[in-house]
């Protein structure tokens, strides 16, 4: 005999032993849930004939989307923010934007604000962190979540691959330089980043490129130490900005960055650098906390 005649996800996930969380990934069929406990949260929703609620046109959503930033000092989140809005107006959402400042306590203060008002999804650019509990967290959250700018967990993510990119443009920049000093430059580095921050990856990739080349190379957190470089692949566009100032803007050094920030349009400086598309970003993004067919890796190129 059952138990419920009317069960609901909250009680599914207690006879389950699982989070809410859980219980939606298994019944939407989301990614970021063992395959195992999927199918026996599947098996107990048929057991006790659990049946959906199907949303049609007049359901109570609540039309917003939660995302969650750093700050607005950075253009990358700026723009990413502006491509958020538009994509999102065009699907009849707004958007409740909170900032994090980079640290995880605020972060997640942010989300369980997002979680209790009924956004309907979370975009998420994370501090970034190893900790189990951290995870436990995240899966447990009841609304869709997406991750950009940092992976965390091989929970959902939307983004270019960064190791990859990274590659490319510091083999591109070593062309006909096999005599030169190569330098990557990275002052982020001096922090203890979780294993796939976005920065590490880039690192990877630039070792990569260094051990396909069989090149030495040094690793500089501080401008001081980049003397008698003459190949130098930093980590953002504004570092490659602050290596050209402190250097004099030289002609005799090549200098990469990664986002190709505007400012870069104004520089009487040739600096190679990564372009990818936030607008392709935020439609992927919104397409997953919809529950539309998404695509999680987009494209980049060498400008």
């Amino acid at each position: 005999m059952k138990r419920f005649s009317k069960i609901t996800t909250t009680q599914l996930a207690r006879i389950c032993g699982v989070s809410q969380g859980t219980v939606d990934r298994a019944l939407h069929n989301r990614p970021g849930i063992n395959e195992k406990t999927r199918e026996r949260i599947l098996a107990v929703a048929r057991e006790y004939d659990y049946v959906p609620h199907v949303k049609g046109k007049n359901a109570e959503n609540s039309m917003l989307i939660g995302v969650v930033l750093f700050d607005f000092y950075n253009e990358f989140f700026s723009k990413l923010a502006m491509s958020l809005v538009r994509e999102a107006k065009k699907m009849g959402y707004s958007l409740i934007f909170q900032f994090s400042e980079k640290d995880l306590d605020r972060e997640r203060t942010a989300i369980e604000y997002f979680d209790y008002i009924g956004v309907d999804g979370i975009i998420l650019f994370s501090a970034g962190s190893d900790n189990p509990e951290y995870e436990n967290y995240l899966r447990s959250v009841t609304k869709p979540l997406i991750l950009i700018g940092n992976r965390l967990f091989n929970l959902p993510y939307v983004g270019i691959d960064d190791r990859q990119a990274m590659k490319d443009v510091t083999l591109r920049l070593m062309k006909n330089s096999a005599k030169k000093d190569v330098v990557y430059y990275a002052p982020i580095l001096r922090k203890n980043l979780n294993k796939d921050n976005a920065q590490n990856l880039r690192l990877q990739g630039f070792t990569d490129a260094m051990k396909q080349r069989r090149r030495r190379f040094r690793i500089v957190t501080d401008l001081k130490d980049l003397s008698n470089a003459g190949v130098i692949v930093c980590a953002t566009d504004y570092y490659a900005v602050s290596v050209l100032k402190h250097l004099g803007f030289p002609l005799d050094v090549k200098i990469s960055g990664f986002d190709n920030i505007s400012m870069l349009e104004n520089l009487n400086a040739p600096i190679l650098t990564v372009e990818y598309s936030t607008d392709e970003i935020a439609l992927e993004c919104l397409n997953y906390i919809l529950g539309r067919p998404y695509h999680p890796q987009i494209g980049y190129r060498l400008v």
